[in-house]
């Protein structure tokens, strides 16, 4: 057609359009960040961005039905924060601390900056409070359960029934401590002592966790205790040093204490994802849900009327640390 333009021109204008959207949105991005805004701009194309939605309903003994989710969210673009709906006591260390550094990667992997929000259902405690100290904000129920930070380590000691049944425990062993924990005999001092100070380097990393993710909120807390005089770091840190002695707090406990922002449920969490990610409205991705595997004893139990749990996770049938409620 004469004087029209060639499929070449439409395609580099197409181009340059494309090219524009790319540059400009993740830069609207960082400045409304800055500003502690959500993007209002007709270039954002907010109306497409993504709340992902990840439900941790159970207790956490395996970390790689999690990761897997939160990789699946961290490879979508369109996902500028991430809803963590919590009801677990914890679980164990080493999986505790992989879901920790996926979270992290989260956070950090994309272009245009990316939030996390935790919402508290009836249990968010030990290693579940853990993983929500990845969040930007964290709300909870008044009356959930919450704090309980710490380490535990249990041993069953059955020396005095061995004893009466006749039976002996034969170890052959190539150290003292290899058999640290044997359920045939109970720990000796020496034991006890060693095992101690490896619960304590898994407190301290603990802590410094729940410090570094927590330490402007608590030294708010702090100042409020005081009466308005603002909090240093090392009074900040103490309070948390008192509170974090394993104790299990109430939502609203926590929320005075510093572990906790607000008092509020899924949906508050919901719109405070959506502000922080410069959504105009929600458009929620959930993960997938765990289930276990379903058997004959499931079937029993719907004819006798036994409700039966959606997830079930085993727990390591050997000693394990463990960040749980206890």
């Amino acid at each position: 057609m004469r004087g029209g333009r060639k499929p070449a021109q439409y395609f580099a204008i197409l181009a340059c359009l494309l090219v524009f959207v790319a540059v400009a949105g993740p830069v609207a991005a960082r400045s409304a960040a800055a500003a502690d805004k959500p993007r209002k701009s007709w270039f954002s194309f907010s109306g497409m961005y993504q709340i992902g939605l990840i439900e941790i309903d159970y207790p956490i003994y395996d970390s790689r039905f999690l990761v897997r989710q939160i990789q699946r969210f961290e490879r979508n673009p369109l996902i500028r924060a991430l809803v963590l709906h919590i009801d677990s006591p914890g679980g164990e260390v080493g999986a505790t601390q992989e879901v920790v550094a996926e979270l992290r990667k989260f956070r950090e992997g994309g272009k245009a900056p990316r939030y996390i929000v935790a919402s508290f259902g009836g249990v968010a405690a030990s290693g579940a409070y853990y993983i929500a100290c990845m969040a930007d904000r964290i709300y909870t129920n008044p009356g959930a359960l919450t704090g309980s930070i710490g380490v535990v380590m249990e041993f069953p000691d059955a020396e005095d029934l061995l004893k009466k049944i006749g039976v002996r425990y034969i170890v052959v062993k190539s150290g003292r401590f290899k058999d640290t924990g044997s359920f045939a005999r109970g720990l000796t001092e020496e034991e006890q002592a060693v095992l101690q100070e490896t619960i304590n380097d898994v407190y301290d990393q603990f802590f410094e966790t729940v410090w570094e993710g927590r330490r402007d909120a608590i030294k708010r807390a702090v100042s409020r205790i005081q009466g308005g005089v603002r909090a240093t770091d090392g009074q900040a840190r103490a309070h948390l040093k008192r509170v974090a002695d394993g104790r299990v707090m109430s939502g609203r406990q926590a929320l005075k204490a510093g572990l906790v922002d607000s008092i509020g449920g899924l949906d508050d969490a919901m719109d405070e994802a959506a502000r922080l990610g410069g959504s105009e409205r929600r458009h929620v991705v959930r993960a997938e849900r765990l289930r276990r595997d379903r058997s004959v004893f499931d079937l029993i139990g719907g004819i006798l009327n036994i409700p039966a749990p959606d997830t079930m996770l085993k727990r390591r049938s050997g000693i394990s640390l463990q960040y749980l409620l206890r």
